[in-house]
């Protein structure tokens, strides 16, 4: 089954368009790419137009057009591929990436795949030593959108930990997340505006004691007592 590749966007208009051409020139496996913007986009390529859905809203936040994107895939029950507009994807030698990655997902013990630099390891402010999924490079399968669902929507409004919840949710439930050999330029070089809020230590504060307060963690977690 091929996926749907699922891109949030608001502005980045510059590296929108570039993340999308290296897509687009390095993967062919997927069902439909949806975007979910309040933008205007004019998209020419004549091989992948019929291809693209856009999904037009004025997403509050960057968790409510993540969401949005899980409600879509769930409700067409297909797995999803979830991308930001900061990636670059290379080509592989006679092969697509995805289409690996797809293969890899059919196992039914299987909640995620991947690639090498697809996440990071939580601190103690969560959960020391756990592997968890960004949203940049992740295939999540439909059987993954049914029994863990999406990102939480009462964390803090800055959602800082939403994918650390959902990786640790994903874990819980028994399903594996697996790192294929894979690397994307994920560049982050895009506008960022929380790169420029002096409040931002104090939001990521807030919402890993909304995580620990959510789990009851109540002292320090080690991804071994999970």
């Amino acid at each position: 089954m091929k996926p749907i590749i699922g891109i949030p966007k608001k502005g980045d208009n510059e590296s929108f368009y570039a993340m999308l051409d290296s897509l687009i020139t390095s993967t062919d496996y997927f069902d439909e790419i949806v975007i979910a913007t309040p933008d205007d986009i004019e998209f020419t390529h004549p091989d992948f137009k019929h291809k693209i859905k856009f999904i037009k809203k004025d997403f509050k936040t960057p968790l409510e057009a993540y969401n949005c994107l899980f409600d879509y895939a769930k409700e067409k029950k297909k797995d999803l591929f979830l991308t930001q507009t900061d990636v670059l994807f290379p080509k592989l030698y006679k092969r697509d990436w995805l289409q690996i990655f797809s293969q890899i997902a059919q196992d039914e013990g299987i909640g995620a795949v991947t690639s090498l630099n697809g996440g990071g390891i939580s601190g103690s402010d969560y959960v020391e030593g756990m592997f968890w999924l960004g949203g940049w490079t992740t295939l999540i399968p439909y059987r993954t959108l049914v029994k863990v669902g999406k990102f939480d929507e009462t964390f803090p409004l800055s959602a800082y930990g939403v994918d650390i919840d959902f990786s640790y949710r994903l874990q819980k439930s028994g399903l594996q997340i697996i790192r294929y050999n894979y690397w994307t330029d994920h560049h982050m070089m895009n506008e960022r505006l929380h790169d420029n809020d002096p409040d931002t230590e104090i939001h990521k504060q807030e919402c890993a004691k909304y995580f620990r307060k959510k789990w009851k963690i109540n002292t320090p977690l080690n991804v071994a007592d999970k």
